[in-house]
């Protein structure tokens, strides 16, 4: 039941560079509301992209999960 919390990082889908993050369109409701904070309160752009490919790479992870078949 908590095998997903013990999951191993994986690097293989790790961004090559800071602009790829910081060049793709915000996918969500989620990603919007942060640059608009980002702007808002002036935070460094290196936090609210780490935040965005944090947020992807979990969401990507939890749908995997939710696929796969029950053993």
């Amino acid at each position: 039941m908590f095998k997903w919390f013990f999951r191993k990082v994986e690097d293989k889908d790790k961004k090559s560079t800071f602009f790829d993050i910081f060049s793709e369109k915000p996918v969500d409701a989620i990603e919007s509301s942060l640059w608009d904070i980002k702007e808002i309160y002036d935070l460094p752009t290196e936090e609210i992209t780490e935040m965005v490919y944090s947020k992807r790479k979990c969401i990507n992870y939890l749908h995997e999960q939710i696929k796969k078949p029950k053993t």
